[in-house]
């Protein structure tokens, strides 16, 4: 059952097999990190009114829910070859003065002048997509410096060369780089649908809202979005030689 008001019924809304064509699978900060659950808030989030259970309970639905249903739906689309795009955190100066300036006056509050502290930087172990997500060669991985991947990576180069249209979206925070990045898309014309269970946010409660509040076109779970991907036909390869084996 649904914990926020849907007033214009997207959530679960029929979506057409013909929403595939010249489509493309985004999937946006979803990259490792850690399984123990948080002691104590951040002083951002605590500033937002996020408490200690709230993100506790997102950290443990990324892990259980959110990780697993990111990668059906990465199958899905890979069995009917939709290009594969995963976003994620990372800036090439060690000093981040190529990091979205609010993103690098956070990070000198948090871990001081000590850039060898600063997470995300390209090259590290925490600088790529999660390992569950199996990306595969041939696959497009970008990194981007701040949330919206629109402002701050070539995705829209990516999308335009691959004659995308709509775009299926997966990831996270559904307040921030995600909500921000599908918002862009939006604006540049782009078709959306939200695959909602693949989905987190730094806190639990916030999740669905921030969904509905970014304005996509189509809100699917993952059990929904596999049925309509099993329905659809699949795109000629554009690259034969970049497929891997399933």
């Amino acid at each position: 059952m649904l914990a926020v008001p849907d007033p214009k019924g997207v959530i679960g809304q029929m979506v057409d097999t013909g929403f595939l064509e010249r489509c493309a699978y985004v999937c946006v900060d979803f990259q490792p990190n850690s399984a123990a659950p948080l002691g104590t808030v951040p002083e951002e989030w605590s500033r937002q009114g996020i408490t200690l259970d709230d993100a506790n309970a997102a950290l443990d639905y990324h892990r259980s829910i959110c990780l697993p249903n990111a990668r059906r739906v990465a199958d899905a689309c890979r069995a009917i070859r939709l290009p594969m795009v995963f976003v994620h955190w990372g800036y090439r100066c060690r000093d981040g003065m190529d990091l979205a300036p609010p993103v690098r006056s956070l990070f000198l509050k948090q871990f001081g002048s000590d850039y060898g502290r600063w997470p995300h930087y390209i090259g590290s172990s925490d600088s790529r997509p999660a390992d569950e997500l199996g990306v595969r060669d041939g696959e497009y991985v970008l990194a981007k410096s701040a949330q919206d991947a629109f402002e701050s990576s070539n995705i829209e180069f990516i999308l335009q060369n691959l004659d995308v249209r709509s775009i299926v979206f997966v990831g996270g925070h559904t307040g921030a780089c995600l909500g921000k990045t599908a918002s862009s898309a939006k604006r540049l014309g782009y078709r959306t649908l939200c695959v909602e269970d693949a989905t987190d946010d730094a806190a639990q409660s916030r999740r669905l809202p921030n969904i509905l509040a970014t304005g996509y076109d189509y809100v699917l779970t993952t059990d929904r979005f596999v049925q309509l991907a099993s329905r659809a036909h699949a795109r000629p390869t554009l690259h034969p030689e970049l497929e891997a084996p399933p």
